[in-house]
């Protein structure tokens, strides 16, 4: 139950910062630093129902979205277990940043489908069956 009103809170949250991705995609574009990956590997732990049942999991390149307010976005796409014990199929999440810090993130996020953005495997959030 927590874990759901964490979710949806953060899909409230960033319901209203929604903007699509800027024409200068290609030019913003630049992979995830280690810490961005280990932040997102540990918020995953916490709102995943099943994080050790992650597979198939990829994550794109960091996208300036608003210069003024110096505001990244990240997708990760991948395929969990849900509360049926099912894999739902991959789900895109598009994860907001400032300053290294994740501020939120927003499920079946459409920006995530953008085919500008280039993706890479996630296997440090796979490993997670590993821990």
């Amino acid at each position: 139950m927590k874990r759901a009103i964490f979710a949806i809170a953060a899909c409230a949250l960033l319901s209203g910062c929604q903007t699509a991705v800027p024409a200068s995609v290609a030019a913003s574009q630049h992979p995830p630093s280690a810490a961005i990956k280990t932040a997102i590997v540990k918020a995953a732990r916490d709102v995943v129902f099943d994080p050790y049942s992650i597979r198939d999991a990829e994550i794109s390149n960091v996208v300036l979205l608003d210069p003024s307010a110096g505001i990244e976005a990240i997708c990760v796409k991948a395929n969990a277990k849900n509360q049926f014990e099912g894999y739902t199929g991959r789900q895109a999440t598009g994860i907001s940043i400032k300053n290294g810090v994740l501020l939120g993130a927003t499920a079946g996020d459409p920006r995530c489908l953008d085919p500008r953005l280039q993706y890479h495997r996630f296997p440090e959030l796979e490993n997670l069956k590993n821990i």
